[in-house]
């Protein structure tokens, strides 16, 4: 059996404890970690906890990352997944794992991210409903959810967005053509310019 000959402080990060074991560092862990595995001077350690000790510790690190990746703006579960193996977590049991402690936590929210999505779109780039379900899919949105957050309202507003956005560069031939290539159907187009009164 090892034994922990000394704990010290983190230079960088004093709420991190630097483990050394037979004389010599090991691993490090967070203060509250240490506490909770009654780890201290003289504690013996048998190979296989030392090597739990450390995926823990790996573990908490990976965790740490995806935070930061959090921290910017709202992130669907595969995004988080497809950033896991950017980060070398390619086991699927260990991206589970993190990713339910994301959910119980409130990090991670599939549908409040489908609906931060489409609003964002909505306010400052305008996309149809076809558009927007295609890139929802994309990110790994499921059927049920795309339809829960994508109304005909959003449609017809984004719509709407659009022949205001781009009715002073196309007259009502080129409009169409550029709304159409853009996902909206041809009725509702013609509809949504007869009634705003663009008609050339």
């Amino acid at each position: 059996m090892a034994i922990i000959t000394r704990l010290s402080a983190g230079k960088r990060n004093p709420s991190r404890v630097n483990i050394y074991v037979d004389g010599l560092f090991t691993l490090a862990l967070s203060l509250d970690e240490v506490v909770k595995q009654g780890l201290a001077k003289g504690v013996e350690l048998s190979p296989e906890r030392i090597q739990s000790l450390k995926a823990f510790d790996d573990a908490e690190k990976v965790y740490a990352k995806v935070l930061n990746f959090l921290s910017f703006r709202p992130r669907s579960i595969k995004e988080v997944r497809d950033r896991l193996r950017e980060y070398q977590v390619k086991d699927p049991d260990q991206q589970d794992s993190l990713i339910n402690r994301l959910i119980d936590k409130g990090y991670l929210d599939d549908l409040a991210f489908a609906r931060w999505f489409v609003n964002s779109r909505n306010s400052f780039r305008p996309r149809s409903a076809l558009q927007l379900s295609a890139e929802l899919a994309q990110k790994g949105i499921s059927r049920d959810l795309i339809k829960m957050v994508i109304t005909p309202e959003i449609d017809h507003s984004a719509l709407r967005k659009l022949i205001r956005k781009k009715s002073a560069l196309y007259d009502r031939s080129h409009l169409v053509a550029y709304l159409a290539r853009h996902g909206f159907s041809y009725s509702k187009i013609r509809s949504e310019l007869d009634e705003m009164g663009i008609l050339a």
